[in-house]
């Protein structure tokens, strides 16, 4: 795949953990610029067949090999170097992105921008539209109830946010009602899930993980 896809495979996943489930090690072909070049992605089951060895003695994946790919960072590493520069600067662009993936490969060290090593980045507010980390966020709120389901929304509210049942039936008298704000995907999946078993859609806000993704692509 080319970079842009890379990093859209890598930002479609729901956490770090997720990451971590799906992706092993991230190869490159050799020379070129990163923005041009060809990744490979590959999982846990990939470095467990049978390795090849490269040209510099090393052991990587036949499939990398027969491509002509080499290591170029743990997934791991190169996820958290695409974090590190979006949050530095939310609306990073592809070029933004393949300067930070090459200064860390280059230097062994994040791109600072003026705003890591300072810690100033972590005050910035969130942008509307835009998640935070490397991952997409979901905001949800429960908009409507009919009058006879009230009493099962409360329930699955109160088990939700850890509130009485009592609090949870008055913030259902009054809707709409916030039921997460800026929530992982797994956890997008599993209260939107508890409100469909009682048949109570809930409308959601998709903060995107990329600038350049489409408005609500989830």
């Amino acid at each position: 795949m080319n970079l842009r896809e890379a990093i859209e495979a890598l930002a479609a996943c729901f956490n770090d953990t997720d990451l971590y489930e799906r992706f092993s090690w991230v190869y490159a072909r050799d020379g070129g610029e990163l923005i041009d070049n060809r990744f490979f992605l590959s999982c846990n089951a990939d470095e467990e067949e049978d390795p090849v060895e490269d040209d510099h003695g090393g052991e990587i994946p036949a499939y990398a090999a027969e491509h002509g790919l080499r290591h170029y960072l743990e997934a791991a590493t190169f996820a958290d170097v695409l974090s590190v520069q979006k949050t530095q600067r939310p609306l990073s662009t592809l070029e933004e992105f393949a300067a930070a993936l090459k200064h860390y490969h280059e230097q062994d060290a994040f791109l600072d921008l003026g705003q890591f090593a300072s810690g100033e980045c972590a005050g910035n507010e969130p942008q509307a539209g835009i998640s935070r980390e490397l991952y997409a966020e979901y905001d949800l709120r429960l908009a409507e109830c009919p009058p006879e389901r009230v009493g099962e929304a409360a329930l699955a509210t109160a088990a939700l946010l850890q509130i009485n049942v009592a609090q949870a039936l008055a913030r259902c008298r009054q809707l709409p009602m916030s039921l997460g704000m800026r929530v992982d995907g797994r956890a997008r999946d599993r209260i939107e899930a508890k409100f469909a078993d009682l048949s109570l859609p809930l409308e959601r806000t998709t903060h995107r993980s990329l600038a350049w993704l489409p408005p609500e692509s989830a």
